[in-house]
């Protein structure tokens, strides 16, 4: 309750804010160049690896923030982000030796904290529903990392959780921050594309990993906390490193999920369609022949709806050289990533929106889209509103990916009813939405 409070004073304390999170005028900072403390949201973050220390990192343009713990499995992990936010508040008050934020062994300590408003949870996926479903009973707001959950009931129950509980929760799929993203999904939202048939998602694709001798864990390590809910396995120094973790299914359904997920989210950012009416689907795909990893490295899959909607998701390969997410309409195309937006029609980037179209959230922007997405984030704590990236819309994405994974791995055709979260008359894939968290972290 004391963090339920907090959010409503950081609500009413910030109005004429919450507008402009990113360019917030120097004369209402403290003389340090932050806001008052009683106006900053407060943050610990969960997990200092690849994503957690990126997150970091893109906190640092925006002002109203101040990161006061770190929870991390590896000692030395967190002594190096605590380190860079150190660094980060001392260059940003002038004092050298700035030190107001602490390290923990285990994140549960830092849910018991009141004066900390916000969790970043930068977990491996394998951590994001028991983490999760914590964070929003102990009163947090979270930006989640996607995918949003290892398997597709933990979603069910994350979204439950956040209306249950009031929750802000931003989704890390991020491009929905990038305006490129915006462009594309407005155009195919809005009919200037024609009726849109066909949209194509290409992943990145995953990859395989030798197998390489267990040992013992390096000190300062937690093994055991690492692996959390995930079977207890004997450690080896490869498993838990970027990227061979994602390809390991106890810890993530690989990219067809985890990657995948940012483009199948676009995907239903255009076309609603694809994240909420029932669909059939089917595919093939190439498994590792041998070593640790258990993921797909390429697959090809096809979804179908009764409007006659198709949707091709597949890997990047020979066929399909780049990733990213086309739209497909009679009258036009327009394909959208990382580094290009293009349409057919040329001219259909020269649309400007009417009136009366539907126009997509759009995060506050100054040419980083991690920085953006974490401002857009900021802002709906302190307005209490929906962000960009919605919990609904994370689970509808990364629903897209597991059914695939699920799909592939049982080699037949699958019906997916979203409406009730279950495939239509197939009790074996029914098994798969869901597994037994090794104690003492059920959800």
């Amino acid at each position: 309750m004391k963090s339920i409070s907090r959010r409503r004073f950081l609500t009413g304390s910030a109005v004429g804010l919450a507008a402009v999170p990113m360019f917030i005028p120097s004369a209402v900072l403290g003389k340090d160049g932050q806001l008052p403390p009683s106006n900053r949201i407060t943050i610990g973050v969960i997990g200092v690896g690849n994503r957690g220390s990126h997150s970091i990192r893109a906190m640092t343009p925006l002002p109203d923030h101040q990161i006061l713990a770190i929870a991390e499995a590896r000692r030395d992990r967190a002594e190096r982000a605590l380190d860079v936010v150190n660094n980060m508040y001392a260059a940003r008050t002038g004092m050298s030796d700035y030190k107001a934020c602490q390290i923990y062994a285990d994140f549960r300590d830092v849910l018991e904290r009141d004066d900390i408003d916000v969790i970043w949870g930068t977990t491996p996926d394998h951590w994001h529903g028991p983490m999760f479903s914590r964070i929003i009973k102990a009163g947090k707001d979270i930006y989640g990392e996607k995918s949003l959950t290892r398997y597709i009931s933990q979603g069910v129950e994350i979204c439950k959780l956040v209306r249950q509980y009031g929750c802000v929760f931003q989704t890390g799929t991020q491009q929905r921050s990038d305006p490129r993203f915006r462009k594309a999904a407005e155009l195919a939202r809005n009919g200037y594309l024609g009726k849109v048939h066909t949209i194509e998602v290409i992943s990145p694709a995953g990859r395989d990993y030798p197998v390489v001798p267990p040992c013992d864990p390096p000190e300062g390590f937690d093994w055991d906390m690492w692996t959390g809910p995930a079977p207890m396995l004997p450690f080896d120094k490869q498993r838990v490193e970027w990227l061979a973790m994602y390809m390991i299914s106890h810890y993530c359904a690989g990219f067809v999920t985890n990657w995948g997920v940012h483009h199948l989210d676009i995907a239903g950012w255009g076309i609603p369609e694809a994240f909420v009416k029932p669909f059939e689907i089917e595919g093939t795909g190439t498994m590792p022949t041998g070593g640790m990893t258990d993921t797909w490295i390429y697959w090809n899959s096809v979804l179908r709806w009764e409007s006659g909607l198709k949707m091709n998701y597949c890997s990047v390969g020979k066929e399909q050289p780049r990733d990213g997410c086309r739209f497909i309409g009679d009258e036009g195309t327009v394909f959208v990533n990382r580094s290009v937006l293009e349409a057919d029609p040329a001219s259909l980037l020269n649309v400007k929106l009417k009136d009366s179209d539907v126009r997509l959230h759009a995060s506050p922007w100054s040419g980083d889209v991690y920085t953006a997405h974490t401002a857009d984030f900021f802002r709906s704590i302190r307005s209490r509103r929906d962000p960009v990236s919605p919990v609904e819309e994370g689970h509808y994405a990364t629903t897209l990916g597991n059914v695939t994974d699920i799909a592939l791995r049982l080699g037949r055709k699958l019906k997916w009813l979203p409406s009730v979260n279950r495939f239509d008359g197939d009790e074996q894939a029914n098994q798969m939405l869901t597994r037994t968290e090794r104690s003492p972290w059920s959800m």
